[in-house]
Formats: structure tokens, C-alpha cells, sequence
């Protein structure tokens, strides 16, 4: 954003022109002398003036000319940010919005948007919903964060791109930021795990710490706001995560179980049968032959039904934690409905 003009125009005025006055020799020198002069005055500013510096006396500018609500100010100190943090932050003109001008300003195709940084402007989504408290402020650090990765130079940038990598490598193959970064084209990836790294992870490297402090006092408390917003959503999925893999492990055991239940009473109809055709053609020599057999089926017989108590407990428990299960992907539906400015629902704080 370019600063407005400062200056404003003049009102016409009439005046009378004086008469031609006598123009003398070295007024084209004076003339000459004095473009001399602006030139090198021009030079030495410029030699001074750096893009940096023009930078920051930009960002001044606009963090002056164009106050924030208190509120919107406030996420400065709430997130630690620095003075330079909190410059950058003031001169994106931060704003904090609801679905129709928020959905005006962010989209992305895939997932929930919580906030964005787009021609200078930084936009977040106004998370309302209690049980993700700090959503908002992590979001505005978050989107700081890609301000002030536009505003590094090339070289910078390259220095800081190699930190990232080393600091990416170290994290866990199966912590969901992989997946959120999926949602992101390549180019944007060093860009977006900067603002993810300075706003979500602990035990950077010294050299990463150090350039995450030009932008935060005390980083630790966005760290901090984020573990708090994203506290349900990760005790939600680590329940759910448990749970899917306890049906999983739960379903061929109970498969296999019931097949085999299910050929053992075949098998024990088959041979009730053969006992009682045998027994109606007066087959059996001894009534001890007789008994002794009958006592077997009768035995086998109460062992299928012990099965099939034990079957039907089992299965009840698998049902239980399917319901348990369903449950739980409902309120992880409903708390993700109040980060998603597409939803079109009100939701409503516990």
C-alpha cells in the first residue's frame, strides 16, 4: 500500500502577470548550479535510504495514519510480538472478521481458512466459539509472520528457507502439519512452514530462535495460545484416533470369531442329527454307548451357548465403540464448523 498524496491541491487564484523583467546572463548558470545541487542532495539520500529503511518508515506510516481497534491492537502484546513483530502487524492494517467479509478477502479450496495475508493486508476469521480460545490471536501472529517474510530480502530469505528445512526434517512424519501443508501449492510451502514453525513449534535451532525474536519478545506465548486453541481438537482426535484403531484390530477377531462359531454349530447340527438318526434305528449296542455320546453333544451344546454369550458381549462392545466413535466425529464435526466461515451456521459457545 502506497502512502496517500500528503500534500493537498491549491486553490486558484487570479493574478496579474509583472512586467517582463530583464533576464540576465547567469540566471542558466544559476540554474545549472542549483540542479547540480539537488542532484547531489538527491545521491546522498539515496545513499542512505535503504529498501529496508524505506520499509520500515512505510510501515510506520500506515501503522500511524491507520489505527486498529483496541481489541485487534491487543493481540500484539497477547502473542509476545516485538516492536518490529508488532510494526509489521500494525502496517498489514489487521482486521478480524465475519463470514461474509472475511469470505471476501481468504479462500482456499479443501479446507477451513482461519486467516490470510493478501496484498498487504493481514484478514482473519472472528473464532467466537470458547472452546478454541487463542484461535484468533495465533491466527494474526500466524499472519504476521508471512508479512514479515515478504519483507526479508532475497538473501535473507534463502538463509532463513535453510533453517526451515532443517527445522521441518526434525519433526515427526505423522504430526498432522503434513497434512495441513498438502492443502498448499509447492512455492508456498517455505513461506507457510515459517509462519508454522514461529507460532506452533518449541526447540528451534539458536539460529532460528534468533531471527523468530526479531519478531517476538516472548515467543513462548503464542507457542502457548496455540496448544491452548488446538487443545480439544487434538484430545478429540487422539480419542478417536484410539478408538478407530481398537474397531480395527476389534473387526477380524470378531469375523473370525463368529465364522468359526458359525461352522461349530453347523458341525453340531449335523451331528445331532446323525445321532438321532442313529438312535431311532437302534444303532447303539449299549445304553453306555448311547449316554456317553448324548453327554458329549449335550456338553458341546453348552459350550456353543457360553460362545454366543461371549459372542454377543463382544459384539455389544464393538457396537459401543462404534457408537462411542460416531459420537465423537460429531462433536469434532461441530467444532470444526466454527472455524469454517463456510459453514453458515451460528455456532453456539458451551
Amino acid at each position: 500500500m502506497l502512502p496517500p498524496s500528503a500534500g493537498t491541491p491549491l486553490a486558484s487564484q487570479e493574478f496579474a502577470l509583472p512586467p517582463e523583467p530583464r533576464r540576465l546572463r547567469p540566471w542558466p548558470l544559476l540554474v545549472a548550479g542549483m540542479a547540480v545541487a539537488v542532484v547531489t542532495t538527491v545521491a546522498l539520500l539515496a545513499s542512505t535510504w535503504t529498501l529496508p529503511r524505506i520499509q520500515h518508515f512505510h510501515d510506520a506510516y500506515v501503522a500511524w495514519s491507520e489505527p486498529i481497534p483496541v481489541d485487534v491492537a491487543a493481540i500484539a502484546a497477547a502473542t509476545g510480538m516485538s516492536e518490529e513483530g508488532e510494526l509489521i502487524y500494525r502496517a498489514s492494517t489487521p482486521a478480524i472478521e465475519d463470514d461474509d467479509d472475511f469470505n471476501q478477502h481468504c479462500s482456499i479450496e479443501g479446507g477451513a481458512v482461519l486467516g490470510c495475508y493478501y496484498e498487504g493486508n493481514l484478514y482473519v476469521y472472528a473464532v467466537t466459539d470458547e472452546r478454541l480460545a487463542g484461535t484468533v490471536e495465533v491466527t494474526a501472529a500466524h499472519e504476521m509472520l508471512h508479512a514479515a517474510y515478504e519483507r526479508l530480502s532475497p538473501d535473507e530469505r534463502e538463509r532463513i528457507d535453510a533453517l526451515v528445512d532443517e527445522a521441518i526434517a526434525a519433526i515427526p512424519d505423522d504430526n498432522p502439519v503434513f497434512e495441513d501443508l498438502e492443502l498448499y501449492a509447492a512455492a508456498q510451502h517455505a513461506d507457510e512452514w515459517h509462519s508454522r514453525l514461529g507460532t506452533e513449534f518449541t526447540d528451534l535451532s539458536p539460529d532460528l530462535e534468533a531471527h523468530y525474536a526479531r519478531y517476538f519478545d516472548d515467543r513462548a506465548k503464542v507457542v502457548e495460545l496455540n496448544v491452548q486453541a488446538t487443545a480439544l481438537f487434538d484430545q478429540l482426535r487422539a480419542q478417536i484416533d484410539a478408538l478407530v484403531t481398537e474397531i480395527d484390530a476389534l473387526d477380524p477377531v470378531l469375523d473370525a470369531r463368529i465364522a468359526a462359531y458359525e461352522a461349530a454349530i453347523a458341525d453340531f447340527n449335523a451331528d445331532v442329527d446323525s445321532f438321532n438318526a442313529r438312535a431311532d434305528s437302534g444303532a447303539f449296542l449299549t445304553q453306555e454307548q448311547f449316554d456317553q455320546e448324548r453327554a458329549a453333544l449335550i456338553a458341546r451344546s453348552n459350550a456353543l451357548d457360553a460362545e454366543a454369550a461371549a459372542l454377543d458381549a463382544e459384539i455389544a462392545r464393538y457396537n459401543g465403540l462404534v457408537e462411542q466413535l460416531t459420537a465423537l466425529d460429531a462433536d469434532y464435526a461441530d467444532l470444526y464448523s466454527a472455524l469454517d466461515s463456510n459453514d453458515g451456521t451460528d455456532s453456539v459457545s458451551p
